[in-house]
C-alpha cells in the first residue's frame, strides 16, 4: 500500500505504458476476471441496451473499465466506446487499450469452449501489446511488439501454412459456393480464431465473408499476436487493420503465410469492375 503523502499514481494503481510485462500482468488479471465473471454466471438475458448485447457482455465490459481505468487508460470497448479514466471528455489517444470484454457472447451462452476476452494495448497507433484468452479453457496467446508472441508462455511462431485446397479455415458468415478449402469451420469468435492462426495447432487461415460487420476489438489483440508470431493479415478491401474509431468496420483475413493469404485475397476482394 502506498504512504499516505506517496505518489497519486501509485495509490492509483497505475501502470506505465511503456512497461510492457507490467502491461501483460495487468491484462492477465483482467483475463482472470473475466473468466470468474463468466463462470458464476446464470443469466443469459439481454441487457436491452442494443440487439445481441447480453447481460453478461455489460457485467465483463464493467470489470475491464474498472481495472483498465485504474491503471490509467482510456479505453475502446466495443460495449461502451470510448472512455477515459476520471470520465474525463477528452480522451488522450497516446495509449488506448482497445478490448472485447467477451468475444463469442453466444458461444459462451451456449456451453461452448470458444469465447474470449481480449486486450490490446495501442501506443501513439501502434499496437504494443496484447492478448487472448479463451476464458472456458484459460489457454492465453500474448505478445510483445518486436518480442515475438506466445501461447501459454511458449514462444509461437506461425507455420508455413499449405496451399488453399489443403487448408483448414476458419470463417464468419456464410462463405460463398467457391470458397473449397480442404476444410473449414464458423466457429463464433474471431479474437480466438485468428490467435490459433499464430501456432499451437490452429487453423491455416481465417477469413470474414460479412458485410463490413466486425469491429477493431474483434480482431486487433489477434492480429498482432499473429504477427509477432510470423503471420501475416490484411482487409479484404485494402484499408488500414489499425482504427480508433468506434464506428469502423473490416474484413480481416488472416494466414499463416504470404502465400496462403494472397489466395485467401484473391478470392474475397472485389474484382476490378464490381
Amino acid at each position: 500500500m502506498a504512504a499516505p503523502n506517496g505518489p497519486s499514481d501509485q495509490a492509483a494503481g497505475r501502470v506505465d505504458p511503456a512497461d510492457a510485462e507490467s502491461v501483460l500482468g495487468l491484462f492477465a488479471s483482467i483475463c482472470d476476471r473475466a473468466a470468474a465473471i463468466l463462470s458464476d454466471n446464470r443469466d443469459w438475458s439481454m441487457s436491452g441496451a442494443r440487439e445481441t448485447q447480453y447481460a453478461i457482455d455489460v457485467a465483463i465490459d464493467a470489470a475491464c473499465l474498472d481495472m483498465l481505468h485504474q491503471a490509467g487508460f482510456a479505453v475502446l470497448s466495443e460495449e461502451s466506446g470510448i472512455t477515459a479514466p476520471n470520465g474525463d471528455a477528452d480522451v488522450a489517444t497516446t495509449a488506448v487499450v482497445v478490448v472485447d470484454p467477451l468475444d463469442g457472447s453466444t458461444n459462451a451462452s451456449l456451453g461452448l469452449p470458444w469465447c474470449a476476452t481480449a486486450l490490446c494495448l495501442v501506443i501513439d497507433g501502434i499496437p504494443a501489446v496484447a492478448m487472448v484468452t479463451n476464458l472456458a479453457t484459460g489457454v492465453r496467446y500474448s505478445a510483445i511488439r518486436g518480442r515475438g508472441a506466445t501461447c501459454d508462455g511458449q514462444a509461437m511462431v506461425a507455420s508455413v501454412g499449405p496451399a488453399l485446397h489443403d487448408a483448414i479455415i476458419a470463417v464468419n458468415a456464410r462463405p460463398p459456393a467457391e470458397f473449397r478449402p480442404a476444410q473449414f469451420r464458423c466457429m463464433g469468435a474471431t479474437a480466438l480464431d485468428i490467435a490459433s492462426v499464430a501456432g499451437g495447432g490452429g487453423f491455416d487461415g481465417s477469413v470474414d465473408f460479412d458485410d463490413d460487420k466486425i469491429g477493431v476489438w474483434d480482431y486487433l489483440a489477434a492480429v498482432m499476436i499473429l504477427r509477432e508470431a510470423g503471420g501475416v493479415a490484411a482487409d479484404a478491401l485494402g484499408r488500414d487493420l489499425m482504427t480508433l474509431d468506434h464506428a469502423a468496420r473490416r474484413r480481416p483475413v488472416t494466414a499463416s503465410s504470404v502465400s496462403l493469404l494472397e489466395e485467401l485475397l484473391a478470392l474475397v476482394s472485389p474484382s476490378v469492375g464490381d
